[in-house]
C-alpha cells in the first residue's frame, strides 16, 4: 500500500462517515441539486431520448414538427428541450418523495437512512471520480494529466483509471 492508497482509504472512510452523519435523504438531495441535477437530467435525456423518440406517437410528433419548422431539425431540438424540462420536473418530484420517506422520524428509518446514506455517498463520489477519469482520458496527452496518471500508477486509483468503464467519444 503506497501513499496514494493510504490517502484514498482515509478519504473514503471520511466520505462514508459524512454519508452516515447526513443520511440518505440529505445526501440524495445534495447530489441531485444544482449542477449535479442538471448533469443527471442531461444524462437521462441523452440515454433515453432516442428510445422515447422511437415511440410512434412521439416520433410522428417530432417528424411533423420538423416538417412544419423547416429542414434544420428544429423539431428534434424542441423535443429534447421539452424532454429535459420533463426530466427535471420528474427528478425534483422523485427526490422530494424519496427524501421525505427517508426523513421519517422513527428508529428503523433513521438506521436505514444512515446506512444507505453512507453507501450512497461513497457510490456517488466514486461515480464522480470515474467521470473525472473519463475526462482525463480525453486529455491524457497533456502534461498535467499525464503527470497525475503517472503519480497514480500502482495504486487503487491507477487501476481504476486504467479499467474505467466511462469512455467519452473522441
Amino acid at each position: 500500500m503506497n501513499n496514494v492508497d493510504s490517502v484514498t482509504l482515509i478519504v473514503g472512510l471520511l466520505i462514508a462517515a459524512l454519508g452516515f452523519a447526513v443520511g440518505f435523504g440529505r445526501a440524495l438531495r445534495f447530489f441531485t441539486k444544482g449542477i449535479f441535477g442538471i448533469v443527471i437530467s442531461v444524462f437521462v435525456c441523452a440515454t433515453f431520448g432516442g428510445m422515447i423518440a422511437g415511440i410512434p406517437a412521439v416520433g410522428n410528433w417530432i417528424a411533423d414538427l420538423d416538417k412544419s419548422l423547416g429542414n434544420i431539425h428544429l423539431g428534434t431540438i424542441v423535443y429534447y428541450v421539452v424532454l429535459f424540462f420533463a426530466v427535471q420536473i420528474v427528478r425534483i418530484i422523485v427526490v422530494k418523495l424519496i427524501g421525505g420517506i427517508f426523513s421519517a422520524d422513527n428508529v428503523v428509518m433513521r438506521v436505514i437512512n444512515r446506512f444507505l446514506g453512507m453507501a450512497f455517498t461513497v457510490a456517488a463520489v466514486l461515480l464522480l471520480v470515474l467521470l473525472i477519469f473519463g475526462i482525463f482520458r480525453i486529455f491524457e496527452d497533456t502534461s498535467f494529466v499525464s503527470g497525475i496518471v503517472k503519480d497514480l500508477e500502482g495504486s487503487f486509483l491507477g487501476s481504476l483509471y486504467a479499467n474505467n468503464p466511462v469512455k467519452f467519444v473522441q
